[in-house]
Order: C-alpha cells, then sequence, then structure tokens
C-alpha cells in the first residue's frame, strides 16, 4: 500500500494539505468516497483543535485573514536582461527607473527635442526616455502596475493555548524545506519551510542583499491566536528582530 512508504508525521501533513486544498476546489469533481474521507479528516482536525469537544468553546482563537495588500510592479526589458523589481507605491517605482535611465541618457544624444542632461524630476526622465506609450525605443520598454497581494484568504482557528511544533516535527519541517530558484519568469529565488516564504536576493538598485520573509501562507500550527508568527532573526551574531517564546515579542 502507499500509506507504508510514509512515516505517520508523512501521513498526517498529507491529510491536512488534502483538505486545505479541498476548500478551493468544486467538491462534483470528486467521488462520494473522497469527498466523505476528507469529511472525516476535516472534522478529525477541528476535534484536534479543540480537545475533541464537538463544538467551538471558548479555548480557540477565530484569526481572520489580513486585507489584501498592494505592491508596484516594474518589469523593464533591454537587449541585454529582463527584470522584474516590487515597490511600496508608484513613485518609488519611477525613482528606480529614472536612476537606470539617467544611466543610459546617451543612448538619447542627438534626439529631437532631447536635453544634454536628464531632467531631475524623475517622471520627466522617465517620459523622455521611453516616450508616453512606455516602448518608443525599438529594444526597450517598461511595464509598470499595481498588484494586489493576499494571504490564504481563509480564517484560521487557532487554539489559545497553542505550541510551537515539538522537536520531531521540527525536525520533519526543516527536511521537508524547499528551495525554489528564480526562473525566466523573474520569480526572486526564495526558500520555504512550513509555508513560510524566505526570499534573498541582490537588489542592484538599492546596492544591497535583500531579505524578505512572508508569514501568511505560514502553516497554522505555527500561527499564535493574535495572528502572529513567533520570528526571530539574527544576521552574524546580532538578533535584529527577536519575537519568540522567550522574549514574548509580536512577529
Amino acid at each position: 500500500m502507499i500509506a507504508a512508504r510514509f512515516n505517520p508525521l508523512d501521513i498526517e501533513c498529507l491529510v491536512k494539505t488534502a483538505v486545505e486544498l479541498w476548500e478551493d476546489i468544486d467538491p462534483s469533481d470528486l467521488s462520494k468516497h473522497q469527498q466523505d474521507t476528507l469529511n472525516r479528516a476535516r472534522d478529525a482536525m477541528l476535534a484536534e483543535h479543540v480537545d475533541q469537544q464537538p463544538s467551538f468553546p471558548e479555548v480557540v482563537a477565530f484569526v481572520n485573514p489580513r486585507p489584501a495588500g498592494q505592491a508596484w510592479v516594474l518589469r523593464r526589458w533591454d537587449l541585454h536582461e529582463k527584470k522584474m523589481t516590487l515597490h511600496v507605491d508608484e513613485d518609488c517605482a519611477l525613482a528606480g527607473l529614472a536612476e537606470y535611465v539617467r544611466g543610459a541618457w546617451d543612448n538619447l544624444v542627438g534626439e529631437e527635442d532631447v536635453p544634454d542632461q536628464p531632467p531631475t524630476d524623475d517622471r520627466e526622465a522617465v517620459r523622455l526616455y521611453y516616450g508616453p506609450e512606455r516602448n518608443s525605443r525599438s529594444d526597450e520598454g517598461y511595464d509598470l502596475y499595481a498588484q494586489n497581494i493576499t494571504g490564504r484568504g481563509r480564517t484560521r482557528i487557532v487554539p489559545l493555548d497553542c505550541r510551537f511544533p515539538d522537536e520531531d516535527a521540527c525536525e520533519q519541517a526543516n527536511r521537508d524545506a524547499a528551495f525554489h530558484p528564480q526562473t525566466d519568469d523573474n520569480d526572486l529565488p526564495c526558500v520555504e519551510i512550513d509555508g513560510v516564504l524566505v526570499v534573498a536576493y541582490l537588489d542592484h538598485e538599492a546596492d544591497a542583499v535583500r531579505v524578505s520573509v512572508h508569514l501568511d501562507s505560514a502553516e497554522d500550527r505555527l500561527v499564535r491566536p493574535d495572528g502572529t508568527v513567533p520570528l526571530r532573526v539574527e544576521v552574524e551574531d546580532a538578533v535584529v528582530l527577536d519575537g519568540s517564546r522567550q522574549k514574548g515579542g509580536d512577529a
């Protein structure tokens, strides 16, 4: 049997994954046996959260999904590269693009109605370089648009006495961690562990190594009743953020 090839922690992980994925598909696509099995698995997961009680007493917290955020996506291309960067707002994105434009201003030398030096205004510098349609140069162009950022979009049920995974569960999660390299679609490289995404990349525009931690997709067992995830960040030997149990802070 397939189950014989997995240890109990693996099987529990597969069952929880199946239940979570089931919430996003049409039940009619499944057989009655599959639906019955998933229903029983979901009931078991809920019962586990409430200490085997048939209803929800005041020992659990319902953590609502976070409201959608927004980021500005800048895609720029030329003969040598295609690049995508994320920015907190449109002005920041245009500032980064204008920095590139000023460094390549010599490409416009001799063109009509173009000053010898780039304007100090970011929008005007970008407009003169790319044109109002963003692609007047044959081999260069850019797209800039706002993108909503959402989490898992579902309410979490978290025990008020929730505990961080034990040693065996942590060891299993560490073994199951996955690395997602950058792809041709310009996705950034990241490490995923128990749903937490850690993105690390070199940012030419910022002249820095950037590290970003995304917690909205964290597995439920990592979420505290206040909706936060315990997070401790160290750089070299210095702790720069500590929301661990010992400190009792927020993450």
